[in-house]
């Protein structure tokens, strides 16, 4: 057996002893200077007025709207995770998600973006759809849906029932169910009424309103403000399909109304141009 040194083995003891605590002192500063840096980062991100939004801009909005669409970019800026505010940190607000939001809310907003103005300004920028005319949807109430619609035939906010010429009127007494999206109009009847409308304006013929009757599938009436006629007289209805060729009987129209109104020999109350090719009247 080899002879052990005791006084070798218990100075190697120390040693070892010494280097743990040395590295125990290191660990634990370090752990420090993290949570320090964690700390420092959180109160920056969080806490501090650095990154905080302090001012939004709205671009685009009507004065109404801009209104509603404030009280869901506060709700935004007001988000919470853990109950930390993350919402008003400039970083941390999620812009796709807050035009989301928007979107989905607002049927009035065409398109919408957010941008970030480092470090305290977010900017809302907004095109808002523009009325074409509006729809009244007959519902199993009394009281018809009055919505307006845009040329894509996107309807948005609420609307009254009215008979001008000032802005398209379009009723539709088909019964429409608790099913049935209100969100857009019919696509068929409004790509006539858009062939319709600048044909008879070029005329000189005023629309007063337009009727998709109950229970069709194809006719429309359209109820007209005819200077043609002689003083005194009221207009009269000019009634249209989907079927017929609308553009050749709107000419057709156009030489009847020359030959027969402009002259002052009749005095319809209404003109049929359903059937391609021929025209009817009474």
């Amino acid at each position: 057996m080899r002879p052990v040194d005791v006084r070798k083995l218990k100075y190697q003891d120390k040693l070892a002893s010494k280097r743990r605590r040395s590295l125990n002192v290191k660990v634990g500063l370090i752990s420090i200077a993290i949570v320090v840096i964690l700390a420092g980062i959180g109160y920056a991100l969080f806490y501090a007025p650095w990154l905080k939004i302090t001012s939004v801009t709205f671009e685009g909005f009507t004065s109404g709207h801009q209104n509603d669409v404030r009280q869901v970019v506060d709700v935004a800026l007001g988000r919470k995770i853990f109950g930390i505010s993350v919402g008003q940190d400039i970083f941390f607000l999620r812009s796709g998600s807050l035009v989301a939001d928007l979107t989905s809310q607002f049927s009035f907003i065409e398109s919408v973006s957010v941008q970030k103005k480092y470090f305290h300004t977010l900017k809302v920028i907004a095109t808002e759809r523009q009325a074409e005319g509006v729809w009244c949807f007959t519902s199993t109430g009394s009281v018809p849906d009055c919505r307006f619609f845009d040329s894509d035939g996107v309807t948005f906010g609420q609307a009254i029932q009215s008979s001008g010429v000032l802005l398209l009127n379009v009723n539709d007494l088909r019964v429409v169910s608790a099913s049935t999206s209100l969100t857009t109009v019919d696509s068929r009847f409004l790509e006539a009424i858009q062939t319709v409308v600048p044909i008879l304006a070029n005329q000189g013929v005023k629309i007063k309103n337009i009727t998709i009757p109950t229970d069709t599938y194809t006719e429309f009436d359209i109820l007209v403000d005819d200077p043609a006629l002689l003083a005194g007289a009221s207009g009269y209805l000019v009634k249209l399909s989907l079927d017929s060729d609308i553009k050749s009987q709107l000419d057709i129209f156009r030489i009847f109304r020359i030959q027969k109104l402009i002259s002052g020999a009749l005095r319809p109350q209404y003109i049929d141009l359903r059937f391609d090719g021929r025209i009817y009247y009474k």
